[in-house]
């Protein structure tokens, strides 16, 4: 976060992505937006009751700071392009990904990801095999 900070001279991004559904991340993306920015949050909170948002780095709510939720906001569209900066290698999801699956072991993968199991953060589905 500290670096974030450092390389936009305090200022903070303009988005942030928090896809691991941990809290300490998902309040590290609230910090290190800049007024007006938004933070798409993708990952899967499954533990606890609240998610804590720091009020001073929030603007105590007057910063105009998005939270965006849901999978894949932006709908076919967003997905489309998403996809497509898989396919041609622009965009790796691997330093994100901590278990693999093949495509039958599905019902296992949710499980793991649902409790947390075996220090699971995102698990990567092999459709192709």
């Amino acid at each position: 976060m500290k670096g974030i900070l450092d390389l936009t001279d305090g200022e903070g991004v303009d988005a942030a992505i928090e896809a691991f559904g941990a809290s300490k991340v998902f309040k590290q993306c609230v910090m290190v937006i800049k007024p007006g920015g938004k933070v798409s949050n993708a990952g899967y909170h499954g533990e606890g009751e609240f998610i804590e948002i720091p009020r001073e780095e929030w603007g105590v709510g007057m910063a105009e700071k998005d939270i965006v939720t849901g999978l894949c906001p932006g709908g076919r569209l967003r997905i489309s392009r998403l996809l497509r900066l898989l396919k041609n290698g622009r965009l790796d999801p691997t330093p994100m990904t901590t278990h693999s699956f093949q495509f039958h072991e599905i019902e296992k993968a949710f499980r793991m990801m649902e409790n947390k199991e075996d220090g699971m953060i995102k698990p990567l589905i092999d459709f192709g095999s």
